[in-house]
């Protein structure tokens, strides 16, 4: 028996070249499996931050048209404080105030220049731990600026409520209920109504603290309108990189 056990082992297949060999092609087929399932997730990963920055090149022009709407209403509530100062500085009861019913509830409407932000693609990301697919630091860096500046922007829209708030507490001395309800119909569109309207009250000291308060809005509304500036510049050049790096415009 051992005799027979020898020849089979030093038959021609069964030497220690054939189980190196074995070995190798193990080694072989493992090591190849490993790098075809390594460059098929690389792909996959290539196609999800493909998808990404076209998300997210889809947000910033979503953004860009957003910010400016904001900017023209801005510009246009910069208007109504210039026309409610001239008004409010020459008033008194027996003057005709439809303007000033009509302006002071329009410059009070909190939702009428706020910002709205397209955050889909930035929340996924960071929700789902995607920013590591972002393999360009220009556009990974971008992205955190971008939306640190909405951040800071939301901060200037949330203190315009506030004075907007005040303000709205200031004047109601000035005014008379039944004539402030005739400057909205019925789909809560402000109108200039058919009635002549007068100000309950012209009394200097509530009028200079509403003054205070226009002056303060205004003097956001550019401020605000000028950063929102800046930011539109950025998304115009951050789009211009995408699509330049990553053909992002292309459908």
């Amino acid at each position: 028996m051992e005799t027979h056990a020898q020849e089979l082992h030093n038959a021609p297949g069964h030497g220690w070249k054939h189980y190196l060999f074995e070995f190798f092609m193990l080694f072989l087929a493992v090591f190849c499996g490993f790098l075809a399932e390594n460059w098929r997730e690389h792909i996959v990963d290539l196609e999800r931050e493909q998808q990404y920055i076209k998300s997210f090149y889809e947000d910033l022009t979503a953004d860009e048209n957003d910010q400016q709407r904001t900017i023209n209403n801005l510009d246009h509530e910069v208007k109504i404080a210039d026309s409610l100062f001239a008004l409010l500085n020459n008033i008194n009861i027996t003057q005709p105030a439809n303007q000033v019913y009509m302006q002071l509830r329009g410059i009070t409407r909190s939702g009428a220049s706020l910002l709205h932000v397209n955050d889909r693609t930035i929340v996924q990301l960071r929700n789902s731990g995607g920013m590591r697919l972002i393999r360009d630091k220009n556009v990974s860096d971008s992205m955190t600026v971008y939306y640190k500046e909405i951040g800071n922007l939301q901060f200037l829209f949330d203190e315009s409520v506030n004075i907007r708030r005040s303000l709205r507490e200031k004047y109601e001395p000035l005014l008379n209920a039944n004539d402030f309800a005739k400057i909205v119909d019925s789909t809560n569109t402000i109108i200039n109504p058919k009635d002549i309207l007068h100000l309950r009250s012209a009394d200097p000291n509530i009028l200079n603290s509403c003054l205070l308060e226009i002056n303060n809005i205004r003097g956001l509304s550019i401020g605000t309108k000028k950063r929102i500036q800046i930011l539109k510049d950025q998304v115009e050049r951050i789009k211009k990189y995408l699509e330049k790096e990553y053909q992002a415009n292309e459908n």
